[in-house]
């Protein structure tokens, strides 16, 4: 199977090049998580085998992504860093602001009039808030005066709502208003992605950028606040002329300046869509299981399944959703009306809970894992459980998705501990390597690693 994964992977750069047009890289460099011409090391520590390190301006989730002689990546808040593959040198590094986005004299004049009104309201909500804060105090103190002190915290809760109610008056306001953000995913999550021309980069902020190479903006848009709990994680998808982008709505983007082309309601999740193509067409496999045309946005298949907060996998036209309640999906190899994708198999997995790593598949066997590290492997043919396997991450969890490089399983946590696994029907543990927390994913190219690190980024090689 991997020596015609291989064949179609060189036919498809051949393609490209015959066609001008560069693939896409982003999420998982190209979706899957496979790396299969590279050869890293399979040890590493702080201080053994780092070719070089260098320090972010912040933390962030986003994994890395290599075009060219370059590498790009994010940091919080809504940060786009350019650094030279061969020596970790920071080459430009941009960042976007609501302040940024050009909007037409009339609706800057109504931003402006409707942010005055909003920040009376909300000073004024901040008030209140303290008084209740003062008054819950007083209540542990004083619980003799309980009925009193709890008929006043009620007034103030009324008002609150009324003022919270008063500022949808203001949804322009609301919109430029910098949004709660989670301690865990941030605003800088989503990994960019690259035509080999341009990058573009997205932020749980709701702002979308484009650049090219040289770190010069094209263009900078505010979509929407995301709607997902604990913020927004799922990376941006390039097809052709289109960046699909999902906070609240899916929503696709032209790429020559960020102009919507289309939008769709759908609830969105923390997992990213991927791209396939059925006979001429080039369509979405959302995380939620629904099979989105890219062209106009036109949804072709619904409940397929669903990977949750992790990416479906797609080989030989088979979609898998990998988590507790998995599954398996043959596409068709044609469009037709109606589309009739067929179910292939259902199976139950042990891991209970997030299953924020995406799935890697190796050799005919999906190898998956939930938060709490409990691998599960299956036969990508039947849905057949291989076996089971709780990871030795102690406290961590795993929020990496697994990775394929060299012949060998990459599987992180993000205390910052990966393991290195000998893929196959059996557990087989190579290597158990240690740097500074991530929950990055990292990607490979030649005989290198590179991983997001917290507070750095790291370029792994013997």
């Amino acid at each position: 199977m991997q020596r015609y994964l291989a064949a179609g992977f060189v036919f498809t750069l051949w393609m490209a090049a015959w066609s001008g047009a560069a693939e896409p890289v982003g999420w998982r460099t190209n979706g899957t998580g496979a790396y299969p011409q590279a050869m890293p090391p399979k040890t590493w520590a702080a201080d053994k085998n780092v070719v070089w390190r260098t320090k972010m301006p912040g933390f962030s989730n986003a994994s890395p992504i290599i075009v060219g002689e370059k590498l790009f990546v994010c940091s919080e808040p809504a940060v786009l860093l350019c650094v030279g593959l061969a020596d970790g040198k920071i080459l430009w590094q941009k960042e976007s602001a609501y302040q940024d986005v050009v909007l037409p004299p009339a609706l800057t004049q109504k931003l402006a009039a409707e942010q005055e009104q909003a920040d009376v309201l909300l000073k004024q909500n901040r008030e209140i808030e303290l008084e209740m804060a003062a008054l819950r105090k007083k209540l542990a103190l004083h619980p003799d005066n309980k009925d009193e002190l709890q008929k006043q915290h009620e007034e103030l809760r009324t008002r609150t709502v009324a003022l919270k109610t008063k500022l949808n008056d203001y949804p322009l306001a609301a919109k430029f208003r910098t949004p709660d953000k989670n301690s865990v995913g941030g605003f800088s999550a989503p990994t960019p992605v690259s035509d080999g021309r341009q990058v573009f980069v997205a932020f749980g902020n709701g702002l979308v950028a484009g650049y090219d190479l040289a770190g010069n903006r094209q263009w900078l848009q505010l979509i929407e606040h995301s709607t997902a709990p604990y913020g927004h994680g799922a990376s941006p998808l390039l097809v052709g002329d289109k960046l699909l982008i999902h906070y609240a709505d899916l929503v696709a983007l032209n790429i020559k300046d960020g102009s919507e082309a289309w939008r769709v309601k759908l609830p969105p999740n923390h997992g990213s869509p991927i791209h396939v193509r059925i006979g001429t067409s080039d369509l979405a496999i959302h995380p939620n299981g629904q099979l989105v045309r890219v062209a106009d946005g036109a949804i072709l298949a619904d409940k397929l399944g669903s990977s949750g907060p992790n990416s479906p996998l797609l080989q030989d036209g088979v979609v898998y959703f990998i988590r507790p309640d998995a599954r398996a999906v043959q596409l068709p190899a044609e469009l037709s009306a109606p589309l009739k994708p067929e179910p292939l198999w259902k199976a139950r997995l042990t891991g209970s809970g997030y299953w924020f790593a995406s799935p890697v598949l190796h050799d005919g066997l999906i190898y998956g894992c939930n938060a709490m590290g409990i691998l599960s492997v299956v036969e990508a043919r039947s849905g057949q459980l291989v076996y089971e396997k709780r990871l030795p991450f102690g406290s961590g969890q795993v929020y990496p998705s697994i990775t394929l490089a060299g012949g060998r399983l990459f599987i992180s946590s993000d205390e910052g501990v990966t393991l290195v696994l000998q893929p196959g029907r059996e557990y087989q543990e190579l290597a158990r390597n240690t740097l500074e927390p991530f929950r990055s994913t990292p990607v490979f190219q030649g005989k290198r690693m590179y991983v997001r690190g917290k507070e750095h980024l790291y370029c792994i090689g013997e």
